[in-house]
């Protein structure tokens, strides 16, 4: 028997990794302990918590009275254990059935956290599927357990969930347990202002928080220094490394602002990386799938992707964003929309592609931040525009003009102004209502 996975085993508490901050995204009741079950599988970037997810659940089966020797959790990323083959897997089922005789038969809720750490571990897990009376949640960085991956790997025995780095409602929640978010008095309600416009700058990777300026910088730079090397250069097998760390520079200094490959392309050039559109529009696609940035494209009811406009691009966090923007560049209202469009993307769930669009009016060819429906499903589209200050009257002129003509097109009655200051207001017209609402009371809103 192995000391390590024997040590990893018997050694694991949940009371060690206290305070486990709950998060809002929803994995359902637990399932029964059975052969053939389905897998629960928690995707996202690095660092984003899916550990914590993990802690979560099991905390509910414990206060639910599941007992502690039916529950193994074991995580794979680690050094001692490498090479981590099928056969580590094998000896770790085995290790928690020595040590807790009789629970395989009884049934067994094996939590597995950075499972992609195993070579060839789809046939492995799906052996452990079709052979265990368990119920299994799973782990992984994108490097190898993208959602799409891992749907071939078990051919619709597999259930994914996609969680990304705290929203503002969850880091109110964690770290302003006195405040009453639903309800908040004026105190509280400038004490929530003040603490948006300071997530918008620090973002929701966990780790960041409490750190000074600087250090949460340097260490959401190192986030995603890490995830291009890991996520997109080794698992790629990319030729050109330093062309793949310029442009996710580059890509996430253009936060919510479209994005042109052709552009970039002689940028790089100039700077002496000479590449191709193709190379990166590849990267673009690895980028995408590590969870590092969104492409949003503009909308089309056309099943064929006609739009020739350029996507926009949105960073996986807020703070992501700001520690990569250049240090002469606030973008404030640039990474209040990303935050906007990340809230957007939790409320719709792994829906269907391009469920979040923008969108630009057929008459005036104004432009509208996000539209957010589902044309097949027969779901109303919600219209959705973004700016951080307002008072200017030409300003919030500009910003309702769209929205009436985008609700005028698309049948809608009602759309959302969402502003980083002010109070909530009303805006009518022919039978048509805006509801203007400052940034902090819209993202707690869910």
């Amino acid at each position: 028997m192995d000391a390590i996975i024997l040590e990893k085993l018997s050694g694991f508490r949940l009371e060690d990794y206290e305070p486990i901050h709950t998060r809002s995204l929803d994995l359902g009741e637990p399932l029964i302990p059975r052969v053939g079950n389905l897998v629960k599988v928690v995707v996202g970037m690095r660092r984003s918590g899916k550990s914590y997810r993990l802690f979560q659940e099991i905390r509910t089966l414990l206060d639910s009275g599941v007992p502690m020797d039916q529950i193994c959790y074991f995580n794979f990323e680690d050094d001692r254990l490498t090479p981590v083959t099928s056969r580590t897997g094998d000896q770790v089922i085995e290790a928690f059935e020595s040590l807790h005789r009789g629970a395989l038969a009884r049934g067994v809720y094996l939590f597995f956290d950075e499972i992609q750490e195993m070579n060839n571990w789809g046939p492995w897990l799906r052996r452990v599927v079709d052979t265990t009376r368990a119920t299994i949640y799973v782990t992984g960085s994108s490097s190898q357990m993208l959602s799409r991956e891992i749907s071939t790997e078990f051919r619709g025995r597999a259930i994914d969930f996609e969680l990304l780095p705290f929203s503002f409602a969850e880091h109110v929640a964690a770290f302003m347990p006195g405040v009453n978010a639903a309800c908040p008095s004026m105190e509280e309600r400038v004490a929530l202002q003040r603490e948006v416009a300071m997530y918008l700058a620090a973002g929701g990777f966990p780790a960041t928080h409490g750190l000074p300026r600087a250090q949460a910088v340097a260490l959401l730079q190192a986030y995603a220094e890490r995830v291009v090397s890991r996520d997109v250069v080794e698992r790629h097998d990319v030729g050109r490394p330093r062309v793949a760390a310029a442009l996710a520079r580059r890509i996430l200094a253009t936060n919510a602002m479209p994005f042109s490959a052709r552009r970039v392309e002689g940028d790089l050039r100039a700077a002496g990386l000479g590449t191709s559109r193709e190379t990166i529009g590849d990267l673009m696609a690895y980028f995408e799938e590590a969870y590092l940035v969104f492409f949003v494209r503009e909308f089309s009811y056309s099943l064929a992707e006609a739009t020739t406009s350029m996507p926009k691009v949105y960073a996986i966090d807020p703070g992501l964003a700001f520690a990569s923007a250049r240090s002469n560049s606030n973008a404030l209202g640039q990474r209040l929309e990303d935050a906007v469009y990340l809230e957007l993307r939790r409320r719709t769930g792994l829906g269907r592609a391009d469920s979040v669009c923008s969108y630009r009016t057929k008459a005036g060819g104004f432009e509208v931040d996000f539209v957010v429906g589902d044309a097949l499903m027969g779901d109303l589209f919600e219209l959705c525009q973004v700016s951080a200050d307002v008072s200017d009257e030409r300003t919030l002129s500009r910003e309702l003009r769209a929205l009436w003509q985008g609700m005028r097109e698309a049948g809608a009655e009602e759309s959302l102004l969402v502003t980083l200051e002010g109070d909530e207001v009303y805006h009518e017209r022919d039978g048509m209502r805006v509801r203007q609402v400052p940034a902090w009371r819209w993202l707690l809103d869910a």
